[in-house]
Parts: structure tokens; sequence; C-alpha cells
């Protein structure tokens, strides 16, 4: 019989918990090619995103030719972009990706999620003139929720000034706005990503592959020691090794097509895309398919080799030799030294600029760092242990420590997984601390300006009163254009300065404004007059009014950009006669600056006037969109990692549960109480986790503090972060204890004692 087909007769015929264990490594190993598979996708979406973006970019040509005019606007928290298309003097105009026929004037080509928001918002038609007379297809779209319309328009209808000639469409470059995520985030992102789901998920697929290592191991040895030679005994496990992994692999690679496919065009992580896009590449089942195997080879070569050298200290179980500890230190070292140096420049005050060689240095010292950090979990364990099974007097802790010095290797197995958990959550936490920067708006509030033409008066109340809408005003320019007048009260323009800013307002009077930070030079002019045309409800003209410029001042200092920083005099609500407004006015709303809030405000104010142009101050809507999409990467990875750290732990544990079945039992059968030997197999985990996660707080703090030192940002330490890293690392210790204590059990089973 060779040891192929005896390697397969184990796994096929061998008993039941053979088959539970290989079934259990399949399983592990599916779920682990899933996650790899998914990380692995990323780049290609994001690429095939870009791609589509740079395939419709219209290639710049003679005006004698096809017309273009694009117009960007947001509806609610989303881009909504309108190509108008005017055809060419002669010939005829250039087709865009994703589309059969440029429309003629009078035709509308939308996006499918265009199309069912046109049927949710009637009103919002009025912003594509002409009937839709088809879809766009994949082509043309950067993704399945993209808001994209093609309109055919005569050139007549086009503005000289704007309009630009078209050759065709194609191009090597995306531009920014409409990038999946900025260049400059990507590399982070793709870091915090390594950090957060591969490193754990190289642990949790040795596991895996090592179910039952003691078991495996005395069954390679008894064959060893019925004749089977050296190489053919290292030949069996592999068979059984490589199979489950390869029939994992490909369950994993199906359990990604299929999770792709449902999550996809959802947006659940703050990006849609096709299907197609994410499938798996010819790279990712080269990963998949022939690294997974490839691990768990060597990752049960190791014992496997064990047993058939010495198969004689296999069964009898002779000690282990102590780990070795140089592979930690050439690990951990160089890693620790990498931050720790940018972590003594950020004390120092010295700023690092971003660059080839941080970006190259900070990324390999975290890794270095977080793979010594499980490398040298077994000698720092072991040496430990010894020493407080020498000091102390309590039978449960000398049971535990005695076992883990024994064999600490098999306890790292248990708790790598999580260590690296928690690690990688501070360092994706250095990293959201970083884009936070970068995204966050300094000013108190978010101002969103919507023309009084765009928004009936029902409208413009509704929005008012919307919620998250905290103030508003009414802004016109003055014909002179040297400034604005504002219309409100003065509990109402307190909502759009800086707190604790505003002097000498006085309400029912007209008041000069004045702000010292925008404008160091006084650039008031009492006496001046200011001359502001007026419109009656339906729009037509009602006369002017006339303002004088008093002495009184209200100062008041605003963030920039803002309507109000160039506003020179505040008018009281009741200076207009009844159903009169300014010409040219604005509604002026207020609400709250984060990300968060200003997408769901935008949202509401779309709902309300699906037409209106709502322009949020200082604010792109692309940038919000690629923050969205980057957090929620991220968010999937943490949730990836999560899932990993959970499963290694719970499938180590149990299966480290399993090898101890004998060990138990005769520690039982000796008289040991059952509260003694969960009190022992707790602390026995509780000990090599205390130290890891202890471990990974401190070096997880060197390595965001390094990121943030190199980021380019003002903040260099994360101490908002620090007391929630604390809870997590306790609550995993908890999680951790409370698992521990139903593997030790009474149960005396005569087939595991049957051989002592």
């Amino acid at each position: 019989m060779t040891p192929f087909s005896l390697g397969l007769r184990l796994v096929v015929r061998g008993s039941r918990a053979t088959r539970v264990r290989f079934l259990l490594m399949v399983l592990g190993c599916a779920l682990g090619v899933a996650c790899l598979a998914a990380v692995l996708s990323i780049p290609a979406v994001l690429a095939a995103h870009d791609g589509r973006a740079a395939g419709r970019t219209a290639q710049k040509g003679p005006t004698s030719g096809a017309l273009l005019l694009e117009r960007k606007d947001p509806f609610g928290s989303r881009p909504l972009t309108r190509v108008f298309v005017a055809p060419p003097t002669r010939g005829t105009a250039p087709v865009p990706p994703g589309v059969e026929r440029v429309p003629e004037p009078g035709e509308v080509v939308v996006s499918p999620a265009l199309r069912e928001l046109l049927a949710e918002r009637p009103a919002l038609k009025a912003a594509l003139p002409g009937a839709i007379v088809g879809t766009i297809g994949p082509a043309g779209l950067t993704g399945p929720q993209e808001l994209y319309a093609y309109v055919g328009r005569a050139r007549a209808q086009l503005s000289a000034g704007e309009a630009e000639g078209v050759l065709g469409y194609g191009s090597r470059w995306v531009s920014p706005d409409e990038a999946a995520i900025d260049d400059g985030t990507v590399a982070p992102l793709r870091f915090t990503l390594c950090c957060l789901v591969l490193l754990p998920l190289f642990v949790y697929l040795s596991v895996c592959v090592r179910l039952s290592a003691e078991a495996r191991s005395r069954r390679l040895a008894a064959l060893r020691l019925l004749g089977l030679s050296a190489r053919d005994t290292m030949r069996v496990s592999a068979v059984e090794t490589l199979c489950a992994a390869v029939v994992g692999a490909v369950l994993g690679i199906g359990l990604h097509l299929l999770g792709n496919a449902f999550v996809a065009p959802t947006g659940w992580v703050g990006l849609a895309w096709y299907p197609a896009d994410g499938s798996a590449s010819a790279g990712t089942l080269a990963a998949c398919l022939l690294g997974c195997p490839a691990l768990a080879y060597l990752a049960g070569r190791r014992h496997a080799g064990e047993a058939a050298l010495r198969p004689l200290a296999v069964r009898r179980q002779a000690r282990p030799a102590e780990p070795r500890r140089w592979p930690a230190a050439l690990l951990i070292l160089p890693g620790l030294g990498i931050v720790t140096t940018y972590c003594v420049l950020g004390v120092l005050g010295v700023h690092v600029e971003p660059s080839a060689l941080t970006s190259f240095l900070v990324p390999a010292g975290a890794l270095l760092t977080g793979a010594g950090l499980v490398v040298a979990l077994p000698p720092v364990t072991a040496w430990l242990a010894a020493r407080v099974a020498a000091t102390t007097q309590r039978l449960p802790l000398t049971l535990a420590m005695r076992s883990h010095e024994t064999a600490p290797g098999a306890a790292l197995r248990v708790v790598s997984g999580l260590v690296l958990l928690v690690y990688a959550a501070s360092l994706t936490q250095g990293v959201l601390v970083e884009i936070d920067q970068v995204s966050r708006r300094t000013a108190p509030s978010q101002e969103y300006a919507v023309p009084f033409l765009e928004a009936p008066a029902e409208q413009r109340a509704a929005m008012a009163g919307t919620e998250g809408i905290s103030g508003h005003a009414v802004v016109a320019e003055v014909a002179s254009r040297d400034g604005e007048i504002v219309s409100a009260t003065c509990a109402q323009l307190e909502k759009f300065v800086r707190p604790g800013t505003m002097r000498g307002c006085v309400d029912g009077r007209t008041l000069a404004l004045h702000d010292p930070v925008a404008h160091p030079q006084d650039t008031r002019r009492p006496g001046s007059t200011h001359s502001v045309e007026l419109r009656n409800a339906a729009g037509r003209a009602a006369g002017s009014a006339r303002f004088t410029v008093p002495e009184e001042t209200v100062t008041f200092s605003v963030a920039q950009p803002s309507h109000l920083s160039s506003a020179v005099l505040l008018v009281p609500p009741k200076a207009l006669p009844p159903g009169l407004h300014f010409a040219d006015a604005k509604l002026l709303l207020s609400g709250a600056p984060e990300p968060e809030a200003v997408r769901a405000t935008l949202d509401r104010l779309a709902g309300i006037a699906p037409t209106a142009q709502i322009d949020p101050v200082g604010t792109v809507i692309e940038s919000l969109r690629q923050l969205e999409a980057v957090k929620g990467l991220l968010g999937a990875g943490m949730v990836l990692g999560l899932v990993i750290g959970v499963a290694a732990f719970l499938v180590s544990a149990a299966d480290r549960a399993m090898d101890r079945r004998r060990r138990t039992a005769t520690l039982t059968l000796l008289g040991i109480r059952a509260r003694t030997l969960r009190a022992a197999q707790c602390a026995q985990v509780l000990l090599p986790l205390g130290v890891g996660i202890g471990g990974a707080l401190v070096a997880g703090r060197l390595a965001e503090s390094s990121y943030l030192v190199t980021g380019g940002g003002a903040v260099f330490w994360d101490g908002e972060g620090l007391p929630l890293l604390l809870l997590s690392g306790l609550g995993v210790l908890l999680v951790a204890a409370l698992a521990a204590l139903p593997m030790a059990r009474r149960h005396l089973d005569p087939a595991v004692l049957r051989r002592d």
C-alpha cells in the first residue's frame, strides 16, 4: 500500500473522531480562505471602479464637433452627475461607454439607480429635461448605486463658454473626485487590512491544519514503529493535511463568491461594486488554492517530522524541547527599534514628513513587531510559568504553570489569534485618527445654502424645521458686491458663529457686521447705503429696499469658509414687507459638522426639495463618499479580524481540551476535584493571554504612535482611544476565562485511561 492510499484510507475509513476532525479542518480552512479572498479582492474592486471612471472621461476636441457639458450636484449625500451632450455640426457624436447610442435632443439615458430614484422622487425629473429612452450599462458606471445621466440637448441650448468639444472617451488617468479612494489613503488602508486580517488569518490557518496535533502525532509514531519509513510517514501526514487544505480552499473560494454576490450591490462597506469586480482573480486563486495547502504542509511538517524521527518519545510523551528565543529576537527587536525611534522623534517634537522611506519602514516595523509578539510568547510565558510554579502554594496554579511550562507552544495556538486582534485594533485606531484629522471640519457648525428660486416657501420652511438643522438665516448679495446682507434674529445669527464670539447684537435693529479675524482692517463704512432688489413670492420684481450702515456693530467670528465672512449688514426679518424677499436670496441653514451628521442632513434636505441646489459650504460630497468607503472597508476588516480571532480561539481551545482529556482523566482519577481542574485550565489560558494582551497593548500603542508621527497630522498621541483598548483587553480576558471553564469535566472515559 502506497503512502498516498494509506493516508486517504486513514481519512476516509478512520474513526468517527478522525472524520469529525477532518471536517473541522476543512471548514476552518474554508472560513480562512474566504476571508483571505475577500481581502485580496479589495484592490481589484478599487481598480475596476477607477478603470470605468477613466474609461468614460471625455477627450477634448474642437468645438465644431460634439459638445459636452458636465454638471455635478449633490443629491443628499450622493453625487448626481448630469452630462449634457449636443450633436456635432457634421458626422456622428462619439458614443460613451455603457450607452448604445448618444441621446438626441429631448432624450435622456440614465443609470439604473437613477431610474429607481426617479420612480420614488418624480420631482427630480425636472433636472433631467427629456424622455428617458435607455439605461447606462455597467461599462459606463463606477458602481450599481451611481446616479449618472446623459441628457441630449441642442447646440444652442448649451452655454458656449462652458461646453467643450469632445473627440471620444477614455483616459489612462482618473480624476481625483471620481477615484474610489484617494491615492494617499490606499497605502495606509492596505497596510491596516494586512495587520488587521492577514496576521490573524495566518495564525488561524495554522491552528486549523494542526487540529488534534498530539493525537495525530501519536498515530504517526505508531505507524513509524510498525515499520513505516520516515519519508513515508511524512507523506501519510501530508496527505491528510493537504486533502483538508485543498477541499477547504475550494469551499472557501465558493463562500467568497457567494458573499461577494450578496454584499457587492448593497454598499454595506461604504462602497458598492458589481459582483464581477470582486470575483476571484488569477492571483487570488493562486494565493488561495496554492498558498493555503503550502501553509498547511509547512504547519504540519514539524509535528510529523518529530513523530517520524522520535516515535518512542512521542508515544511516551517525552517533554518537548524548550522553545527557542532567537527567532523572536530576530523579529521583534528590529520592529520595536523602528517604531520606538519614530516615537522618540515625536517626543522630541521632530516633525517627520511622509515619504517613501516612512511608507516602507512603518508598515515593516509594525508587521515585524506583531509577528515577533506571537513568536516571543512561548519562551516568555514558559519562563514566567516556571517562576510562578516555584513560588506558589496553590494547587490549581501549580498544575496550570507546570503544564504550561512543559508545552508552551500548545497555549500559543489558543491565545495568539486574540493577541493579534488586540494589536491590530490599536493600529486601526491610529489610522482612523489620522483619517479623522484629514477629514475633520474645524468649524463649530456646517452651513447649507439653498437658493430661494429653487425651493418654494413651503419647502424652505420644512428645511428650516427638519431634524439636524439648528439655525437658519437669509443672505443676499448687495448691489455694490462688497458684501452680503443677512436677515436673521440675534439667536439665529448665533447658531452660525463660534461660541462666545458674538458681541453687541440687539434684536429689532439694523446693525453693522464685522469679523475682526477674517478682516483685521475695519471694513465698516457707517453712513453708507446699500440698495437691494426685492421680489415677491412668485419671483417677480417688487421694487427695492435701501439700508444705511449704522454705527452700532455686531462683532463675531466664523470658521472659514462661510457665507457670513463677507456679511456687512444684519437686517431684522420684519424689516421687509410681508411676502417679499431679497432678490437672489439664499436660505442659509446650520447643522452639526460631523461627517455622519452632514450625510444624514443632506439626505433629509434632498427628500424635502429634490430639485433644489443644496450647497454644503466647505464640504465636498466626493470627499464624504471616499471617507465613508475608507471607514466602511476598515470596519469590514475589523469584523473579519474579529471573526478570525474568535474562531481561532474557540477552535484551538476546544482542540486543546480534547488533547488534554487523558491528562484530565488521570488527575480526576487521582482525586483532583473538578473545581480545581477548571481553575487550573482557566489559569493556563489566562497566563499567556494576559502576557500577550499586555504586550499587544504596549507594542500596539508604539506602532500606532509611530504611524501618527509619520502621517503628517497634528496628533501624535491618541490618548482618547486608550480606555477603549484597555476595556477591550479586559473583555477578551473575561471571555477567554469563561470559555475555558467547560473544558474540564469529571467524566472518566475508559478508552482514554486504558493505556495508563
